[in-house]
């Protein structure tokens, strides 16, 4: 299967969605990184990660998605982790981010949160 990142561009926010990746780790986070970095037009304010398909983040994967949310904050935009499983965010817990970013338990949710 195809290991890819999309996104889908809305109005005022992208959403960004992996398949065929199931882990974001030190085989996948510096190519997922690269690809949403190329994905992310400067027009890109607001983004909902969807991570319903991630069922494991290693430390490279949140370095990674660390590094989306800095370029999102310099754009003073703001992103959003949705679909979060129980077990990342456990990892997220245990590596005290869940302070460093914004999670909403679905998409819908995301999505209001960023409608005007």
């Amino acid at each position: 299967m195809t290991q890819h990142v999309k996104i889908h561009h809305l109005s005022p926010y992208s959403i960004l969605s992996f398949e065929g990746i199931k882990n974001l780790d030190a085989n996948s986070a510096l190519r997922v990184k690269a690809e949403i970095k190329g994905l992310l037009s400067d027009k890109v304010k607001n983004v909902i990660v969807d991570l319903h398909n991630i069922q494991f983040i290693d430390s490279t994967g949140f370095g990674a998605l660390i590094s989306v949310l800095k370029t999102i904050k310099s754009r003073d935009g703001k992103m959003i982790l949705s679909g979060v499983s129980d077990e990342v965010r456990e990892l997220m817990d245990l590596m005290q981010l869940l302070s460093v970013f914004d999670l909403s338990s679905s998409l819908n949710e995301a999505e209001s949160q960023l409608k005007p």
